[in-house]
């Protein structure tokens, strides 16, 4: 039986690396991948998987609109595994279309993305893959402090770290992991 795999973790724990480690490992082995990746983030690309050390692949845009169309497409194809990249941005409508995928076609789906948003609230689609997902492993790297990171802070353009607004930011060197005692506090480095 095929299962849904979640695999989460805050910013800067490696998930786009591993997501095209996979990949590689599944292609080395002559079997074929679907890449994904949500049509919000067009961060560094919005048709590539980009991870921080620099890797890249092509990948198909998915939402709602375009969910109907790669699942037809999947089901003329003999993938061995579907990755997708920034999962906590996918509706509850698209990831439930895709674990059909997973139960009708037999193909396992991976989905990579950050459980909570700066302000300590669950995305839809994180919400919705905590649900219903099969395995869920978390992918760590550490605080400031050394502790293991769990929160995201997100720091404005004026120094000040952002409490409210709106859950969806794309950005990168704005965004600091840190462990919940420092998410609490609003520290995203020691005190001078």
């Amino acid at each position: 039986m095929s299962k849904i795999y979640y695999i989460y973790g805050v910013m800067n724990a490696g998930k786009s690396t591993e997501l095209l480690q996979i990949d590689h490992n599944y292609l080395s082995n002559n079997m074929q991948t679907l890449l994904l990746k949500s049509s919000v983030d067009t961060r560094d690309s919005a048709v590539e998987i980009v991870s921080r050390l620099g890797l890249r692949k092509k990948a198909l845009q998915l939402d709602d609109t375009t969910v109907d169309s790669i699942i037809e497409h999947i089901k003329q194809s003999n993938y061995a595994c579907i990755l997708i990249d920034e999962s906590q941005f996918l509706s509850r409508n698209t990831i439930w279309k895709l674990s059909d995928v997973c139960d009708e076609q037999g193909v396992p789906i991976m989905f990579f993305g950050i459980k909570t948003d700066y302000m300590g609230h669950l995305f839809e689609g994180s919400k919705t893959l905590l649900e219903i997902a099969d395995n869920f492993r978390e992918l760590k790297t550490v605080c400031w402090c050394g502790k293991k990171a769990t929160m995201i802070l997100l720091e404005g353009e004026d120094g000040q770290i952002v409490k409210f607004g709106n859950s969806i930011h794309l950005g990168d060197s704005e965004y600091h992991s840190v462990c919940r005692k420092h998410w609490k506090a609003g520290q995203i480095r020691p005190k001078s």
